[in-house]
């Protein structure tokens, strides 16, 4: 347990780099000074850092050239409810990186970023 917290979690035989955990602490330092603004540019470039967070956790531990099939190779790391506000907020981040004018509610924003901070969470990531 000790040697798990000292080299990163062991999930199924794959471990969370120290790596990837000082770099997802680093980015949700800053993921919480942007939420914190609430201005509209802020609160994009929130979501798409916290989904960027994950992806990078997800990449550490499971196979797969994209986030999307990460995600889908990573289904049974989370319960049913908790996956499907994953994929959502993975979809809200496609939106705003692919969709020009496309402008979520700030509620959509946050709760996406909450469900992509519960996922790292569920992966064993202190944030």
């Amino acid at each position: 347990m000790f040697l798990d917290f000292l080299f990163g979690r062991k999930i199924s035989g794959k471990t969370i780099s120290v790596e990837t955990r000082n770099n997802i602490d680093r980015d949700w330092k800053n993921i919480q000074v942007l939420l914190s603004s609430k201005g509209p540019s802020q609160l994009r470039q929130a979501l798409i850092t916290a989904d960027k967070c994950l992806d990078n956790a997800l990449r550490d531990i499971v196979a797969g050239e994209t986030m999307g099939e990460r995600l889908k190779n990573a289904e049974t790391r989370f319960d049913r409810d908790l996956y499907n506000k994953i994929w959502e907020a993975h979809k809200v981040r496609n939106n705003l990186v692919h969709e020009s004018g496309y402008e979520p509610p700030y509620f959509v924003v946050t709760q996406s970023v909450d469900s992509l901070k519960i996922g790292l969470q569920t992966l064993g990531i202190n944030i």
